[in-house]
């Protein structure tokens, strides 16, 4: 039996201070990145794991990611009391009630937790909370300079309840679809991911275990009162240019995965440094480079991340959408088991966007430019080889949807979306 879950997390803290005191007396290095020079900025982790994310008693897991994550960031780098730097941590898991908690150093290098503010919700997977959330820390902790964390399930830009619920495969009729994988995927490897397996609901983003609520990304990004410097999912499937494109005007810099993310998360005894100490860009690309090689370099090599200049983005829908004015007519007519997917399990909406873009044979000069655009856009991507059950040999950084005539019910919302607004990659 595991003991209880508050006597580990203290004694992981205990020790955490143990390393913290420990660690004064190391060298530091030279940063290879130029520092940060704004004030005060203010990072807020978004821990919405109300579901098997934070039960210790799930069958499946047997581990709380939420905690273990939360944990971890106490063990590394934490802004000191009095600094100006604020790190607040919403965290809402299956035995705690949803709060808002500073986390900070003393001057002996002690973390010291704060709980700010308790929130009286059922569900914090819904755009009213992370809205009521955020507005608060605008309101209780003003900055020209604040990073966000959504931390949860999530699957890219689908609507509410589709990737659970929706048909798979491309069938009108869920009860038509294949038992067996299509093409070379299989049904899942030996990585626990934050969405793969029996019993999860995965979601748009978060997903609360009893109200089954999930948060649409246009009710998600509209939900965010104040502009971020940068803008990380530490959750699955968010690296589309469906999402980037929808949360342009919220954020500077947009860091994801394209593909599923392992259940244990980001390193978070690592990336929060660079998060408060390096210019926005270099940090980003030190927290998404942290990331895959702690993935990368373990006995589960499996991950995919992107960094995103979202000022480049328009740049890159007008270079799409040139491509799809001039070659729309050929997407019914694809191989799209010839084209890099990110997804298993038969759940057929996220595709490499640069190979899908050259599998529509555009002219020269429009696909000169659309390189261009991508290499302006994307400015951080690393890949492994696969991940668990696929290989990946075409890496442009974004996933895509593509339209297929069998799923028309899925026209109708993402013609909705800002980036098929801007692109018409659907135009009728």
């Amino acid at each position: 039996m595991l003991p209880n879950k508050w006597i580990m997390r203290n004694f992981f803290i205990f020790m955490a201070a143990v390393l913290s005191s420990l660690l004064v007396f190391s060298c530091e290095e030279e940063s290879p990145y130029p520092p940060y020079k704004g004030a005060g900025r203010v990072v807020v982790v978004y821990i919405s794991a109300n579901n098997n994310l934070s039960n210790y008693d799930d069958a499946e897991f047997g581990v709380s990611y939420a905690d273990t994550n939360y944990v971890a960031m106490l063990e590394g780098y934490l802004p000191a009391q009095g600094s100006g730097e604020r790190l607040l941590v919403f965290f809402h898991t299956v035995d705690d009630s949803p709060r808002l908690v500073e986390l900070s150093r003393d001057r002996k290098g002690n973390p010291v937790e704060t709980v700010v503010r308790t929130f009286d919700v059922e569900s914090s997977a819904t755009a009213e909370c992370v809205g009521s959330v955020l507005s608060y820390v605008k309101e209780s902790y003003p900055s020209d300079n604040y990073g966000l964390i959504l931390w949860s399930h999530s699957t890219g830009w689908l609507p509410e309840g589709y990737y659970e619920n929706g048909a798979p495969s491309g069938y009108a009729n869920p009860a038509d679809a294949p038992t067996s994988p299509m093409n070379h995927m299989d049904v899942y490897g030996n990585a626990i991911v934050k969405m793969a397996g029996p019993g999860i609901s995965p979601s748009s983003f978060g997903n609360d275990k009893y109200t089954g609520e999930e948060i649409d990304i246009i009710d998600l990004a509209a939900a965010i009162p104040m502009h971020l410097d940068f803008l990380i999912f530490d959750s699955c499937l968010m690296g589309c240019v469906e999402v980037a494109y929808q949360f342009r005007g919220v954020t500077d810099y947009f860091l994801a995965s394209p593909t599923e993310v392992l259940a244990n998360g980001f390193p978070y005894t690592h990336i929060m440094e660079p998060l408060f100490k390096y210019s926005t860009e270099s940090a980003l690309k030190e927290v998404a480079d942290l990331y895959f090689h702690y993935y990368a370099d373990s006995n589960s090599p499996y991950a995919t991340v992107s960094v995103v200049d979202c000022s480049r983005l328009d740049g890159l829908a007008s270079a799409c959408r040139a491509i799809y004015e001039e070659n729309r007519y050929k997407v019914p007519d694809l191989d799209l088991g010839a084209i890099q997917p990110y997804f298993r399990m038969n759940k057929h909406w996220f595709y490499d966007l640069g190979d899908f873009v050259e599998s529509l044979e555009p002219s020269a000069t429009l696909m000169s430019d659309f390189r261009s655009a991508m290499d302006r856009a994307v400015i951080f991507k690393e890949n492994t080889e696969r991940f668990i059950s696929f290989e990946i040999t075409d890496f442009s950084g974004l996933s895509t949807y593509i339209q297929k005539p069998e799923e028309p019910y899925l026209d109708e919302y993402y013609r909705g979306l800002d980036w098929n607004i801007a692109t018409r990659m659907i135009a009728e």
